[in-house]
C-alpha cells in the first residue's frame, strides 16, 4: 500500500474525530429537540420527523457521487470545506423562522456532513500506513461511542438552559475551527482517479431506491405496521436497488465500481458490515419498547442501560484496532462476530426477558461490536486502490444506513405491534434474535471460509500467548 503519511498524522486524526463527534452528537441533540421544535413551530410529530429525515436522505443521495467526486478532485478541499458547509447549516437552521426554512437548512447541513463523511476513513488511509490504520480507526470508534452517548444527554441538558437554538449554534465554532485546522494540516495532494464519466443514472437510482427505503422504513417504524402506501414504498425502493444491481454490471464506471467489489476484502467486509449492522438496529429498537413497555422502567433508567453497548464498543475498539495490526483482522473479526451471535441468543432462549438478560445481551453485542467495527474498516480501506479510496470510504457509510433501514423494515415486520395495548410479542420477539443470531453467525462462518489455511492464524497467535 502506498500513500501521503504524514508526521502531523496524529493531529490529523483528532480533526477527524471532530467530524466524528459532531454528527454523532447532532443526531443526538437533534432527535432530543424535536418535542420543542414542534411546539415552537406547532406542527405535529409525523412533520418534525422530517428535520431528522432530511438530513439522512441528503447524506444517503449524495454519498457515493461526493465519494466519487473526492477522489477525482483534491480530497482534503471536499473534506475541509464540508466542516464550513456544516458550519454554515447549522447556523442557517439557528436563524430560521419556519419548518420550510429548517428542513432546507437541514438539507444543507446534510450536504456539509457528506462531504466530511465521505472522505474521513479515506484521510486516514491516505496519511495512516496499514501497520497504524487499525488503531487510528480503534481511536476514532472511542470518539464515535462517546459521541452517540452524549448526544441525547448533551441535548437534554442544554435545553433546561438554553433556548433549542443554541444546539445548531454550538456547531459553528467547532466546524470552523476545525475547517482551518484542516486547510493548514491535511496533505496538499490530489488522489489521482481516473477522471471518467459520472454515473448519473445509478446515483439517481441508488438515491431513489434508498429513499423510499428510508421513507417506508420510517413510516412503519412510527405507525407500528404496514400499510399499503408504506408496502407501495419499501416494494418500489427494492425494485429500483434490483434495477441497479443489473444497471451496473453493464457500465465500466458505475457508483458500484467493479474493481473494488473485485477485491475479496472488500466484498466480504461491505457484506459483514451490513448484517451487522442490520442486526444491531433491528434488536435495539424492540430492546428500547421491552424495557419501558413490558418491564416498565423509566427513560432514564432505559437509557442508562442502553449505554452500556457503545460503552464498551468504545473500551474495546482500540484494543481491536491495535491486535489487528499486529496480528491481521481475522481474529477480531470473526470473534467480534461470534459475540454479536452469542447475544442474540440471550433473548432468543428465553422465555421471560429480563433486565439481566437484556444487560447481558447489550454488553455481549458492545464488545462484539468493538472488536468487529474498526477491524472491519480497516480491512476494508487497506485493501481499497490509493486513487478510490473516498469511494470505498463512502460506500462503507451506505452499507451501514443500508444495513440500518434493512434493520428498522426487520424489526417493524415481526415485532411492529410493540407498544399497543394487549400486544403479544413473546415469540415474534425470539424470532427476531434467531433470525438475527443467524445473520451474526453466517458473518463469523463466511469470514472463518474465506481463509484458505484455517488453523494457520491460530497456530502462530498461540506461541506468543
Amino acid at each position: 500500500m502506498t500513500g501521503t503519511y504524514d508526521p502531523k498524522k496524529w493531529g490529523i486524526l483528532q480533526i477527524i474525530n471532530i467530524g466524528t463527534l459532531m454528527s454523532t452528537l447532532d443526531v443526538g441533540i437533534v432527535n432530543v429537540s424535536l418535542p420543542t421544535m414542534a411546539k415552537e413551530f406547532s406542527v405535529p410529530l409525523a412533520q418534525i420527523q422530517w428535520v431528522a429525515t432530511a438530513y439522512l436522505l441528503t447524506m444517503v443521495a449524495l454519498l457515493p457521487f461526493l465519494g466519487k467526486l473526492s477522489d477525482i478532485w483534491d480530497r482534503k478541499k471536499i473534506y475541509s470545506y464540508g466542516f464550513l458547509v456544516f458550519s454554515i447549516g447549522s447556523l442557517c437552521v439557528a436563524v430560521s423562522h419556519g419548518i420550510v426554512s429548517v428542513l432546507l437548512s437541514r438539507c444543507l447541513q446534510g450536504i456539509g456532513a457528506t462531504m466530511i463523511m465521505a472522505n474521513s476513513q479515506a484521510m486516514l488511509r491516505q496519511v495512516f500506513p496499514d501497520h497504524e490504520i487499525g488503531r487510528a480507526l480503534g481511536v476514532n470508534a472511542i470518539v464515535l461511542a462517546a459521541g452517540t452517548l452524549a448526544g441525547p444527554a448533551v441535548g437534554g441538558l442544554l435545553l433546561n438552559f438554553v433556548h433549542w437554538t443554541w444546539l445548531f449554534i454550538i456547531n459553528v465554532p467547532i466546524g470552523l475551527a476545525a475547517f482551518l485546522l484542516g486547510r493548514r494540516w491535511f496533505p496538499q495532494a490530489k488522489s489521482g482517479g481516473t477522471r471518467t464519466a459520472f454515473d448519473i443514472a445509478g446515483s439517481f437510482l441508488l438515491a431513489a431506491g434508498t429513499c423510499m427505503l428510508m421513507l417506508a422504513s420510517e413510516a412503519s417504524e412510527q405507525g407500528g405496521g404496514f400499510t399499503p402506501p408504506i408496502v407501495f414504498e419499501g416494494v418500489a425502493g427494492l425494485a429500483l436497488l434490483v434495477i441497479l444491481w443489473f444497471y451496473e454490471r453493464h457500465i465500466s464506471y458505475g457508483i458500484l465500481d467493479r474493481e473494488l467489489f473485485s477485491q475479496p476484502k472488500i466484498a466480504l467486509g461491505n457484506t459483514s458490515a451490513f448484517f451487522i449492522n442490520m442486526a444491531q438496529t433491528a434488536t435495539m429498537i424492540p430492546i428500547t419498547f421491552y424495557l419501558q413497555e413490558q418491564l416498565g422502567f423509566s427513560a432514564g433508567v432505559t437509557g442508562m442501560l442502553l449505554i452500556l453497548q457503545p460503552l464498551l464498543m468504545g473500551i474495546v475498539a482500540p484494543f481491536a484496532g491495535w491486535f489487528r495490526d499486529k496480528h491481521g483482522g481475522f481474529v477480531p473479526v470473526t470473534v467480534g462476530s461470534l459475540f454479536c451471535a452469542a447475544s442474540m441468543l440471550l433473548i432468543a432462549c428465553s422465555q421471560h426477558v429480563t433486565a439481566i438478560s437484556v444487560s447481558l445481551q447489550l454488553v455481549l453485542f458492545g464488545i462484539g461490536m468493538g472488536l468487529f467495527h474498526a477491524t472491519n474498516n480497516a480491512e476494508i480501506m487497506s485493501a481499497s486502490p490509493e486513487a478510490k479510496i473516498s469511494l470505498s470510504s463512502s460506500l462503507l457509510a451506505m452499507i451501514r444506513y443500508l444495513g440500518q433501514i434493512a434493520g428498522i423494515g426487520l424489526a417493524t415486520l415481526l415485532v411492529g405491534s410493540m407498544g399497543k395495548a394487549g400486544a403479544t410479542v413473546g415469540i415474534p420477539l425470539q424470532i427476531l434474535f434467531w433470525i438475527c443470531f443467524l445473520c451474526c453467525l453466517g458473518v463469523a462462518i463466511i469470514r472463518w471460509m474465506s481463509l484458505p489455511n484455517k488453523l494457520l492464524p491460530f497456530q502462530k497467535l498461540i506461541r506468543p500467548w
